[in-house]
């Protein structure tokens, strides 16, 4: 049952508006008998998801956030928002409180009591209730949770359906083309001029006539947007925009202020200085792990521990902190997808779904596809890669789906997140490379240095160019999203593989610019050099892959390593870091070695010294998230659409 809190004053929000430049989107203050609002099921059943919310019963701002609740067993990972999710632990009550502040200076504290009571297992769960920005995108799951579904004889899902139940009209919902049952959808928040709150609802049928159904709330927060910002959008006269709920994940940073300043908001119009916020590398020629530390924004705190748990117990973590000195900040948030390295602003911004460790963590994400996921459906062929050790996949990774509800350790979080680290970081030293940081003045900044600048990349591309201009054109339409021509919708996989085979690129995102060539070479190299774990790219036929086939046209393993990569590899990796003998290295490094062709890319993770196949890993293929890995970019100077 239902047990909405509300406050002794109930008023009405009426009338929907909209962010634009300037402050014409100024909540009012707030009066004298405002109060907070609170919505949320205070009675529920142990193991179901609950969610609460937080407004101003006036609609004027509220800051200073923070939720509470009395038991360990629940993590309140979105304590400092106007909202907060999470699973029901077991029975008992559980005394809850939210703090707030209004903007007169004025505080209030909320006491309430969550009953968590025992009872059926509930048959749909909806997650996760957050807070959403007016114009953010948004996203939202249900699990099917019946409790006499067996491995020997399972109840399946036959239909999920979603309906919005209250608030006001969420925005362009859709769902993935993919995702039938429809467990996802998406949506973006819409233009408000107060805070309110949408409300969905779930139901899940199973092919034994059950069904069940869960609703979810997502707070709606009215927020200044600056249509000029970097961070925002216009479409269709609407304001795409971005989170308002970061935060320093060190709150006595000496950044603190120049990171919510100058990284990652709806109000960021121009570039900010190396005075307000240098590189760390005009700071320091030895970043600690304290100085990474500084220097991170993120969206969730657990994000900032997340990191630094990685930055401690990676081996990767020296190079790490090493290339992180070309940069101005490190920003993860629960909505960054993909991850991109920005000139504009020169810090890098990470997908969180590259740091979560529990399910709970994992449920704070938005899962919105990345934009890119349908470039090039209509290509005759398909390219992917992996990351391969000791005969299993290191990245991407099997069995993590997201309904099996498992938690990753620190080696998992090394696998998902250093190569991701490695691509984005040598970006970043190709735009600042080590010899620039002691010449850039306190009155540069960012954008007005690479204005005035080559990159080590143009380099690359200048002495040591790809040469396939039909790879070129191809990856505008995998990548770019460009239409693709008649002749290239002809093309095969095999002539994909012969244009592919004798040139220089180790990835086929490497055609896409010069910068994401120069970015995969270091990325491979230092995965193999460091880690040990080899790099697989493959060519497949569209039909094999949509038959789940997935033959082999063409393929190689450690193709870092070949005679035509070698060159460009020590000089883009000695760009970057200077210290390793990169020739040296590439001598004990192992060698490049053919995939069969004719296998399935799911059998070959072994390969003797032949490069036959050893043994199937048809299982583990079984439980993989997919057969390759999100993308990821640099975004251009200056945003030209999200």
């Amino acid at each position: 049952m239902k047990n909405w809190l509300v406050p002794l004053t109930i008023i009405t929000l009426a009338g929907c508006g909209g962010s634009s430049g300037g402050d014409s989107n100024t909540p009012p203050p707030p009066t004298d008998n405002t109060e907070l609002v609170l919505t949320g099921e205070t009675t529920v059943i142990a193991g179901d998801s609950v969610d609460f919310t937080i407004r101003s019963s006036d609609g004027s701002v509220l800051s200073d956030i923070n939720w509470s609740i009395e038991t360990q067993d629940v993590a309140l990972l979105a304590a400092h928002t106007q909202a907060v999710g999470f699973d029901a632990p077991a029975a008992g009550d559980y005394p809850m409180s939210v703090t707030a502040s209004f903007a007169n200076g004025s505080q209030q504290t909320l006491d309430f009591v969550l009953n968590v009571q025992e009872g059926e297992t509930p048959l749909a769960i909806t997650r996760l209730g957050h807070e959403a920005s007016e114009g953010n995108r948004v996203s939202l799951r249900v699990d099917a949770n019946h409790p006499d579904s067996t491995a020997g004889s399972p109840i399946t899902v036959t239909d999920i359906s979603w309906q919005q139940v209250s608030g006001p009209n969420a925005i362009n919902v859709r769902f993935d083309d993919g995702d039938d049952p429809r467990y996802d959808i998406y949506f973006q928040a819409p233009p408000v001029t107060a805070d309110q709150v949408i409300e969905f609802q779930a139901t899940v049928t199973y092919d034994n006539g059950d069904n069940g159904n869960d609703t979810v709330q997502v707070l709606v927060k009215n927020i200044q947007a600056d249509q000029d910002s970097y961070f925002v959008d216009e479409t269709d006269g609407r304001l795409q925009t971005v989170t308002d709920h970061m935060l320093p994940y060190r709150a006595d940073s000496p950044y603190a202020n120049a990171l919510e300043q100058c990284v990652y908001s709806n109000t960021i119009t121009s570039t900010c200085t190396f005075g307000t916020l240098p590189l760390i590398g005009q700071e320091t020629e030895d970043p600690s792990i304290d100085d990474i530390l500084d220097r991170t924004y993120v969206s969730h705190p657990w994000m900032g521990d997340a990191f630094k748990a990685f930055l401690e117990t990676s081996a990767a973590s020296e190079d790490i902190r090493n290339l992180l000195r070309a940069t101005t900040a490190v920003v993860i948030s629960y909505e960054v997808r993909p991850s991109f390295y920005w000139v504009a602003t020169g810090a890098i911004y990470l997908d969180a779904n590259n740091f979560w460790r529990t399910p709970a963590e994992r449920d704070t994400l938005n899962t919105i596809p990345d934009y890119r996921s349908n470039f090039g459906d209509s290509l005759n062929f398909r390219t992917y890669w992996r990351y391969v050790r000791d005969g299993e996949y290191f990245y991407p990774q099997p069995g993590f789906s997201a309904q099996l509800r498992r938690s990753r350790n620190n080696q998992d979080i090394e696998a998902s997140l250093a190569w991701l680290m490695y691509h984005e970081l040598a970006h970043a030293n190709d735009f600042f490379n080590y010899q620039v940081w002691s010449t850039l003045s306190a009155a540069n900044d960012p954008l007005s240095y690479y204005n005035r600048n080559s990159t080590q990349s143009d380099s690359l591309d200048n002495a040591l160019p790809l040469t396939s201009q039909e790879l070129h054109d191809l990856a505008e339409v995998r990548y770019g999203g460009e239409d693709a021509t008649a002749t290239q919708r002809g093309y095969s996989a095999q002539q994909v593989a012969n244009w592919f085979e004798p040139d220089g690129a180790v990835s086929f995102y490497s055609y896409f610019t010069r910068r994401e060539d120069f970015a995969n070479l270091v990325e491979r190299f230092m995965m193999l050099y460091r880690l040990g774990v080899a790099s697989d790219v493959g060519v497949f036929t569209r039909e094999t892959i949509e038959n789940n086939e997935a033959i082999i046209t063409w393929g190689q393993r450690n193709r870092i390593n070949t005679p035509e990569l070698q060159q460009r590899v020590d000089f883009a990796v000695s760009r970057v870091l200077p210290e390793l003998d990169v020739p040296q290295i590439l001598t004990a490094l192992p060698q490049p070695q053919q995939l069969p062709e004719g296998a399935s890319w799911r059998d070959t993770l072994t390969l003797n010294e032949a490069g036959e196949v050893v043994e199937s890993k048809s299982s583990k293929w079984a439980e993989s998230q997919g057969m390759f890995a999100e993308e990821h970019t640099v975004m251009p100077a200056l945003p030209a659409g999200r």
